[in-house]
């Protein structure tokens, strides 16, 4: 038993192929969040959005 609980997930293939996929649709998530955040950011700079 190691102590670093990510080396057990990258031993076995199927676990490993599923943090691959949370890591990434992490990555796409927080890239839609961050665009969506300066378009509105930039829509309240030029007035259109009123708080």
């Amino acid at each position: 038993m190691s102590i670093d609980p990510l080396e057990d997930m990258f031993k076995d293939p199927d676990r490993r192929a599923k943090l691959y996929l949370l890591f990434v649709g992490l990555q796409i998530l927080s890239t839609v969040l961050i665009v969506v955040g300066t378009l509105i950011f930039i829509l309240y700079l030029l007035g259109i959005i009123k708080v």
